[in-house]
């Protein structure tokens, strides 16, 4: 769940926001690895939705404004990933605890939407560029 330089898309802000979601993630994990109760999980677990959120409408605006084709599908995505992080802190909420598994999940579904659906969408955006 770290950010590897592969997964760079060429595009400042969007990598930029990348690694500030793994980071995030990897702060969320070590907390709790090192055992911090489960209440006290709430507030890295809200910091990672929020960076997450920005995100999305971050690539979703530029997408937008670009008429990338994907578009669609590629904000669906999002909306999949943005609920399942809602589902953890809802869990959270009714007493329940996160598990490692699920964060592990979520990091390689980060690195999977990173490594297809992003960089499909950055080629069309930097091909935009030199055109």
């Amino acid at each position: 769940m770290r950010w590897r330089p592969e997964l760079e898309t060429g595009l400042g802000a969007i990598d930029q926001q990348h690694r500030e979601l793994f980071e995030a993630l990897a702060r969320l994990a070590g907390d709790l690895e090192a055992g911090m109760p489960g209440t006290l999980l709430d507030e890295p677990l809200a910091a990672l939705a929020r960076h997450l959120i920005k995100h999305c409408q971050t690539e979703e605006s530029l997408m937008k404004e670009a008429g990338f084709p994907g578009r669609v599908a590629h904000a669906n995505q999002h909306q999949e990933v943005v609920l399942r992080v809602r589902d953890l802190q809802y869990r959270r909420m009714k007493g329940q605890a996160v598990g490692r598994d699920a964060l592990v999940e979520l990091g390689a579904w980060l690195e999977q939407h990173i490594g297809e659906a992003d960089q499909a969408m950055a080629g069309y955006l930097r091909s935009l560029h030199t055109a």
